[in-house]
């Protein structure tokens, strides 16, 4: 961490505004600000683009040279070449072993992000006449035209970096007919029923609410009536404000709505089997006692835009 808050300065001053991931004051939610200006700007050929094994392909010797070009001290540029060639510990019939290595950044490791932005800042470079959004290794290029070419040049400049593109996650798609995710986010232009007008539609996706309701379901599943309902609904609480916090964003109000429904009934179901009560517990557990007594973290069920626009219409 110490060597992170030492470089990152001097990298932040090369790195390219398309680049949202793992930087001091930007965040997902900027990056999915910037897909929804790019659609609305008619920009809806996509290229939703998968790098395969990023963070484990990274060649060291690459990565190294593109540190150098910012950073003189040899001692940091030797701590750093430490870690990269760390040799990877691997269990196999509870023997543990060690096999060298020379690609990728370590696992876990507070710095890894910053290498990897590092080593991609190329492809910013290469891609700055285009409109890529960058989070970590997760992108996107939207245009209006030459897509094909786009995606071309892209490829190759990952291959001049040793890196490949997912043969089955990489796709172009036209945004008007079919929708792609991003960084958790299902995006798709849609027309509204109420005016007409085509617009980019960006809900949590359905992988991601899978994700939170597997969650939720296993904190409140029978094996774990033995423990205070206290302690579960502190895990609860804990994971539905992350998740929320999240993807509270643009128009996640019914996709919230189920998720708040689904977790008031899977508390109540819990609650119903520790004390051994018939029936799901409505009568019992009402909503009041769920968020008053126990404390539930209550998801928001107001899209964040209609809270903005009643605040604009206050003022």
């Amino acid at each position: 961490m110490a060597v992170k808050l030492l470089i990152e300065p001097l990298f932040e001053a090369d790195f390219q505004d398309c680049s949202y991931g793992f930087r001091p004051g930007r965040d997902a939610h900027q990056a999915m600000n910037e897909v929804n200006l790019q659609l609305r700007c008619k920009n809806t050929q996509v290229i939703d683009a998968d790098i395969t094994k990023y963070f484990d392909t990274i060649p060291h010797d690459k990565l190294l040279k593109a540190v150098a070009k910012r950073i003189v001290d040899k001692n940091i540029l030797k701590l750093i070449k430490m870690w990269l060639k760390a040799p990877v510990a691997e269990e196999e019939n509870g023997k543990r072993t060690f096999k060298g290595n020379d690609k990728g950044t370590p696992q876990g490791g507070v710095i890894s992000p910053l290498l990897a932005n590092i080593y991609l800042n190329a492809l910013d470079v290469a891609m700055k006449m285009t409109r890529l959004v960058r989070y970590a290794d997760d992108l996107v290029v939207l245009c209006r035209y030459n897509v094909h070419k786009t995606f071309g040049r892209m490829a190759e400049v990952l291959e001049s970096l040793g890196l490949t593109l997912s043969t089955e996650k990489t796709r172009i798609i036209d945004a008007t007919h079919e929708g792609f995710t991003f960084l958790g986010f299902t995006v798709k232009i849609t027309k509204s029923p109420r005016t007409g007008k085509t617009f980019p539609l960006i809900v949590p996706s359905k992988k991601a609410v899978g994700r939170i309701k597997k969650e939720i379901k296993d904190a409140t599943c029978r094996r774990n009536l033995a423990l205070p309902k206290e302690v579960i609904v502190a895990r609860l609480n804990m994971a539905l404000r992350g998740w929320t916090n999240y993807f509270y964003y643009m128009h996640c109000a019914k996709a919230f709505a189920h998720l708040k429904n689904y977790t008031e009934e899977r508390v109540r179901l819990y609650l119903s089997r520790k004390h051994r009560l018939r029936g799901r517990g409505y009568t019992k557990y009402p909503n009041a006692y769920l968020y008053q007594n126990l404390g539930l973290y209550r998801i928001p069920t107001t899209a964040p835009w209609t809270q903005a626009a009643k605040a604009s219409g206050r003022r």
